[in-house]
């Protein structure tokens, strides 16, 4: 079976992905930019993908949600396929999915770490979140990952893109916020060319106040 991770996309959309979950009883949320744009309230950029998240204890719903679709797991790389049923392990941290093989991608699913109260930094586990502080509630009620740890996720390759979101989600961050996306970057990317302008941020407006 065929599977191409540099194959086009044609990402389901967000109200698409909504209308599967609905049947099904686990906890899902948005992911990547465009949980960005949720938090900014405006599609700030052209997404070429689609990004969810969920707990990793419910990853078997995924068969259920994406119903006769194809899934694939990532390993090393490598897309492999993954079935019912198949054990599927620990660092596994991404599953993607599409309607068949003639299809294009149509959406990839990140397994959240932690447990039933703490989320976890799958880079660093002693980054932690509570989980009812993971994620915020859209207007439409879809739930997205809050932007200080999407932006923690982002900080490792910080592309041009990933500046670009920083930037707009700074001045609509709360102070604590800031104060945790600091720390967390200072523990798992010391040096970060993005602390000296958070930390900045954070004192003029301080002086402001």
């Amino acid at each position: 079976m065929h599977a191409d991770p540099n194959a086009p996309w044609s990402p389901l959309s967000v109200s698409e992905v909504a209308e599967r979950f609905a049947a099904v009883d686990v906890d899902w949320w948005v992911a990547g930019g465009v949980a960005i744009d949720l938090f900014l309230g405006y599609q700030a950029r052209e997404h070429a993908d689609l990004d969810l998240e969920m707990r990793r204890e419910d990853r078997e719903a995924l068969f259920d949600v994406f119903e006769g679709w194809e899934l694939f797991f990532v390993s090393a790389s490598t897309l492999i396929p993954w079935r019912r049923g198949e054990y599927l392990d620990d660092q596994v941290f991404g599953v993607w999915g599409r309607a068949s093989e003639e299809h294009l991608w149509g959406v990839e699913v990140l397994l959240a770490d932690g447990d039933a109260t703490t989320w976890k930094f799958r880079r660093d586990n002693s980054i932690q979140l509570p989980r009812e502080e993971l994620t915020l509630e859209a207007l439409d009620g879809v739930r997205y990952c809050t932007p200080e740890v999407q932006l923690l996720y982002k900080a490792k390759r910080h592309r041009p893109k990933d500046d670009a979101d920083m930037v707009r989600c700074l001045y609509r961050m709360t102070e604590e916020q800031h104060r945790w996306l600091i720390a967390a970057i200072e523990r798992s990317e010391p040096g970060h060319p993005w602390l000296d302008l958070i930390a900045r941020w954070c004192d003029d407006r301080e002086l402001d106040d």
